[in-house]
């Protein structure tokens, strides 16, 4: 009997070892850059907007409605060269009507009010023509941008060449804020009623 349960013991022993091993440690590895340049974005007018008062009487019943559209200049200024892309954030996310956009916040009711879009008209890099584009991949792959918004990184590129960002030491995109209202039907309105989009543009060093 002892000798049939050392052999047992042994036999569970070899059979658990090569399992016990492989699990026994993992490796984290850290990788990135530090960039000797740094940029600042400014927008301008201090990035606000009043669009002032509009009447819900004015607003379509069945679909969105501009009440608005503004110029805004973005600017970056960085201390050399630098591989760089946008990321938007938006403050008041879920709050947009329409996905993609930025959300105008929400009626006394609850209600999404609408969204703000933000079209890119001109992008200059160091005081040449340039061409926004865009990327859906985290910059993987790039193709040609019209707007800025919270589902793609934006940076700038050759006219001829829509798929390689270029370095950039000055930075100017001339944007048009346009302002949209949901349909009449889905709001109440009864009530004076705030619109109040917030969003972040940052810098993301590539």
């Amino acid at each position: 009997m002892k000798k049939y349960l050392a052999t047992l013991s042994a036999t569970a022993l070899i059979g658990l070892a090569p399992y016990a091993l492989a699990a026994s440690s993992t490796d984290l590895s850290v990788t990135g850059k530090i960039t000797p340049n740094a940029c600042t974005l400014s927008l301008s007018g201090g990035g606000v907007i009043d669009i002032g008062k509009y009447s819900a009487a004015d607003l379509d019943l069945h679909v969105n409605t501009v009440i608005s559209t503004n110029p805004l200049q973005l600017t970056m200024a960085c201390d050399g060269p630098t591989p760089f892309a946008l990321r938007s954030i938006d403050n008041k996310h879920n709050t947009e009507s329409t996905t993609g956009w930025f959300g105008l916040g929400l009626s006394n009711a609850g209600e999404k009010l609408g969204f703000v879009y933000l079209g890119i008209k001109q992008t200059l890099a160091d005081g040449q023509a340039a061409q926004a584009i865009k990327s859906e991949d985290e910059g993987v792959s790039w193709s040609k941008g019209t707007n800025l918004n919270k589902t793609v990184l934006v940076s700038a590129g050759n006219p001829a060449d829509l798929e390689t960002p270029i370095m950039v030491k000055d930075l100017t995109m001339d944007l048009e804020v346009s302002t949209f209202i949901a349909p009449s039907k889905t709001l109440t309105l009864t009530d004076e009623t705030i619109l109040d989009a917030s969003a972040t543009i940052e810098v993301v060093y590539r």
